[in-house]
């Protein structure tokens, strides 16, 4: 596993977030983030003799530990042990890692959208939960969705500002204890540019720009969670960013999923990314490589469910892992290894399927 180093930017915290297999009737928002950070190297980042140097970077579906309207969240390891279940020797972990975090952050609710039934959840995930995600590897958290508004009434904020409140707090206590991670998602106010940093790898530092959006959304959701009708704005930094560039989507039905695809296949073609990652409809659809003006990118459709104790029963979800190398001369990232991970998921209980290679 490789464990993040070194914090640099904050707070466009923001997701893509899992919509459950039994829709709740509201639509989903996902916004840029605006953090980075410094990544360890071990025996899967190195340099090259040329000078390039190698690194890793995988990539988990929608995910939380939270159990639907439970108004005081609790913490209890459920998140760490269920990962240490799938993967106990941690093999699918990379350099960078990103997951979708489909739930709210905090500790108290007063008042959810709506009352609990079939068809209806909220959710509210305990920041500690969060930390302990964080302590496993993941870097890159996505929290952008319509799960940021599960809470309309709460002493630590209202909607997406409750997990802000949270987010910082607990960005600032990781940061000082030298465990930096990226939020991306929820903000309170938009940021005017990409998440961008560095991650350490071999003795270079690789750049990263990432950028999350939700795909529908209406003005409630958009006020405090980057919407795709926002992400014009950063098509021209993302096409000159140097490094490895990521667009992560989440989408609520099968309208906007659509959309979701052309997005993220047209931002590849045109050059603006290096992997586009797709999530929403629970469950895993195509992943393949797709000619760009800086050579081979990933496209990921949907990569469906992970580690969440609320989502039904799902056997095919992917986790993405995929190995990198970057030119500082140029500033390009060429893509050397591609792989997906089948995964079978019953709620929180996980388990690797087959592994097949695409590169």
């Amino acid at each position: 596993m490789k464990v993040p180093l070194v914090f640099l930017g904050l707070f466009a915290i923001f997701g893509c977030s899992p919509s459950l297999p039994s829709a709740s009737g509201r639509e989903e928002v996902s916004a840029p983030l605006q953090l980075l950070a410094v990544s360890e190297s071990d025996s899967a980042s190195s340099s090259s003799p040329e000078g390039n140097t190698s690194f890793s970077f995988s990539a988990f579906g929608d995910s939380g530990w939270a159990r639907s309207h439970v108004s005081r969240s609790v913490s209890n390891g459920g998140f760490k042990r269920a990962y240490a279940s799938f993967d106990p020797s941690r093999e699918f972990l990379s350099d960078i890692n990103y997951i979708n975090w489909e739930t709210s952050v905090g500790v108290l609710c007063g008042e959810f959208w709506a009352p609990s039934s079939p068809s209806t959840y909220a959710f509210l995930t305990h920041p500690q939960e969060l930390s302990d995600a964080i302590s496993l590897g993941f870097g890159l958290i996505g929290l952008a969705n319509n799960h940021a508004f599960d809470c309309v009434r709460s002493p630590e904020g209202r909607g997406p500002l409750q997990s802000v409140f949270h987010l910082t707090s607990l960005n600032k206590a990781l940061a000082s204890a030298g465990n930096p991670l990226l939020f991306s998602g929820v903000f309170s106010a938009i940021p005017t540019s990409p998440a961008q940093g560095f991650y350490r790898a071999g003795n270079a530092e690789i750049p990263i720009s990432f950028v999350s959006a939700y795909v529908g959304g209406d003005y409630q959701h958009c006020k405090n969670i980057l919407c795709d009708r926002s992400l014009g704005i950063y098509k021209k930094q993302m096409a000159s960013a140097r490094g490895l560039r990521v667009l992560a989507l989440h989408s609520w039905d099968a309208a906007s999923h659509a959309r979701l695809k052309s997005i993220l296949s047209s931002w590849l073609r045109e050059g603006l990314v290096d992997i586009a990652i797709g999530t929403g409809p629970h469950i895993a659809e195509s992943v393949s490589l797709l000619k760009t003006p800086r050579g081979n990118g990933v496209l990921a459709t949907s990569l469906g469910n992970f580690i969440h104790p609320s989502l039904s029963a799902q056997p095919r979800n992917i986790v993405l892992v995929s190995g990198w190398s970057y030119a500082p001369s140029s500033g390009v990232v060429s893509l050397n290894s591609l792989k997906s991970v089948g995964v079978s998921c019953d709620g929180g209980n996980c388990r690797r399927t087959r592994i097949k290679r695409l590169l």
